[in-house]
């Protein structure tokens, strides 16, 4: 109980001693400004930790619609490889957990249309399977993704020829740069298959297609710089491409989307035992991205945390103050039977009571303006915004107490060498000069 009451009793002078008395007006202001260094500082680090939170959030978002979770190659990843000898129900079988399995085919042709070309990426799948793994289902903006599967009849062409080609779809900014619009032929160059071998086998050097629709994704990437054709239809641009191909239904990867992509490494772990295959993730084609992401989060914490670290030379520097002003109480108090140790424990407590005040307020300010934040709409944003109406605040509570476990520490670092100076203060000599 005694033990209980002298803790008290510190907890009380520690308090005093932060509250300046009449005439000594300095004290308290800089106490103050300690305490608002400490939430300024807090704050910025809740409000800027939790905005690029978001903004990495939704990025990985993006990428999660934007791209299978799983993407199964050949090792030989230019040749592919066939749906007769790796058919689509072995790899159900080999993934009970895939919410969506689809084959695919991607090459690097070149548009053209009227006088405009543009090198893009032609994407095959197949319309009876859907593009949902790709988003391409659900952002189509004109026509149907299904059309491609059927043979059109364009509305004007460019050499006067009525027959009917396959569809295509394109991303609703490709289409505004080759100036097509629904039922305009679009002629697809493929300098893959500009060689003789690749000629006298039965490959494509040109191959004509009517827009059936377009996409937006709100992906820069998909939006302006894809295509899609059916499986039949890409397959014809796949490099050393033959007629057997078609037989052997030969594919350059198989996409695989799982209810958690978050944990999506140990399936991938399963394809090291087939043979012939090799899996990539999508946090492996987005490394860069991702780890670019991280580093600046993690420097901008640390660029931040500086605020925190001045507020705790601020606190330092306003104990050394007390320290100073209190020479006579602290030797009054040593006289009354105050030990070195009890006298050290009122300041640290001093420290740690003014980083306690300026943590609370600073996460009442950070959590009200994170909250601020995410309900403010702006108006509308250019396209290379990816259609951000407002900021993608992201809460992180984990991060928080990382926060604030930093400034208690630094707070009490703070305090630590005007505690050591007090407690070894002389109580005789205190007396004598005050």
């Amino acid at each position: 109980m005694a033990d209980r009451a002298g803790f008290s009793f510190i907890q009380w002078a520690a308090w005093r001693y932060l509250i300046a008395r009449k005439g000594r007006h300095g004290l308290s202001f800089m106490t103050t400004f300690s305490i608002i260094g400490v939430m300024i500082g807090v704050a910025a680090l809740i409000v800027v930790l939790s905005v690029m939170g978001g903004f990495e959030q939704d990025l990985k978002n993006k990428m999660l619609r934007g791209q299978p979770h799983l993407e199964v190659l050949a090792e030989n990843a230019v040749a592919g490889f066939s749906l007769q000898k790796y058919p689509l129900s072995s790899f159900e079988k080999m993934f009970p957990e895939a919410s969506g399995i689809a084959p695919f085919i991607q090459s690097d042709v070149v548009l053209k249309q009227g006088k405009h070309l543009s090198a893009v990426v032609l994407f095959g799948l197949d319309p009876e399977v859907g593009g949902d793994l790709w988003a391409f289902d659900s952002s189509m903006t004109e026509g149907k993704l299904a059309d491609i599967a059927t043979e059109h009849a364009p509305l004007i062409t460019t050499d006067g020829d009525r027959s009917r080609w396959p569809g295509i779809v394109l991303g609703d900014s490709l289409a505004g740069q080759l100036g097509a619009e629904i039922g305009d032929e679009i002629t697809v160059l493929s300098p893959q298959a500009a060689s003789s071998s690749t000629i006298m086998s039965g490959g494509t050097i040109t191959r004509s297609y009517v827009l059936v629709g377009t996409f937006h994704t709100g992906l820069f990437n998909y939006d302006s710089k894809w295509a899609v054709v059916s499986l039949s239809e890409g397959r014809k641009f796949m490099s050393d491409y033959d007629p057997s191909l078609d037989d052997e239904e030969y594919v350059i990867g198989v996409g695989i989307n799982t209810k958690d992509p978050m944990h999506i490494d140990p399936l991938a772990e399963r394809l090291k035992q087939v043979k012939g295959l090799s899996g990539k993730t999508w946090k492996q084609t987005n490394s860069a991205l991702i780890f670019a992401l991280q580093l600046e989060k993690y420097t901008m914490g640390s660029i931040l945390m500086l605020i925190i670290l001045v507020a705790a030379f601020s606190i330092s520097g306003t104990m050394m103050m007390t320290v100073y002003h209190k020479k006579r109480q602290i030797s009054l108090l040593r006289s009354l039977g105050m030990t070195q140790r009890d006298i050290g424990r009122l300041y640290l407590v001093q420290g740690f009571t003014i980083g306690t005040v300026g943590i609370i307020l600073g996460l009442a300010l950070g959590l009200g303006l994170c909250f601020l934040l995410k309900q403010l709409r702006f108006a509308e944003l250019p396209v290379n915004l990816l259609s951000l109406r407002s900021l993608p605040v992201r809460f992180l509570p984990f991060d928080y107490m990382i926060i604030c476990g930093a400034v208690w520490i630094l707070s009490l670092l703070g305090a630590f060498y005007p505690a050591a100076i007090a407690a070894r203060q002389n109580p005789s000599q205190g007396l004598r000069y005050s």
